[in-house]
């Protein structure tokens, strides 16, 4: 499956979400096990504080384990995975090679890459 395949499919998506369901859904795509498995059903933005972690990267970093190699966040390529910031907000996204894709209440949003922090990618392609 191609990134812009799964993209497309993931724009008509009205299921459940959180800020972790589009990267570990593209994860699973690619054949690695679903990361997210043990917060999937914590609906919304708030899977981090309902999960009781301070933030995105220490669930990320327990549910990929070694899974996926980590990505240089000044290299990344197109299907990168990241946990983004902005202020002190979090979200999962995946980088498109030219802006990052983010799963959002009404489907996909796109953003430009200096929009947002990265605070740390992971390459699973």
């Amino acid at each position: 499956m191609t990134l812009g395949e799964f993209l497309k499919g993931a724009a008509q998506d009205r299921g459940p979400w959180n800020c972790s369901t589009l990267p570990a859904d593209w994860c699973v795509a690619l054949g690695y096990p679903d990361f997210a498995a043990k917060w999937r059903n914590i609906v919304g933005d708030a899977e981090a504080e309902e999960a009781g972690a301070d933030g995105l990267l220490p669930l990320w970093d327990e549910g990929i384990g070694g899974a996926v190699p980590r990505a240089p966040s000044d290299a990344l390529q197109a299907g990168d995975i990241a946990v983004l910031a902005l202020g002190p907000l979090e979200t999962g996204a995946i980088w498109t090679g030219e802006r990052w894709a983010i799963r959002r209440v009404k489907g996909l949003h796109f953003a430009a890459a200096g929009q947002l922090a990265t605070v740390a990618a992971w390459r699973p392609i």
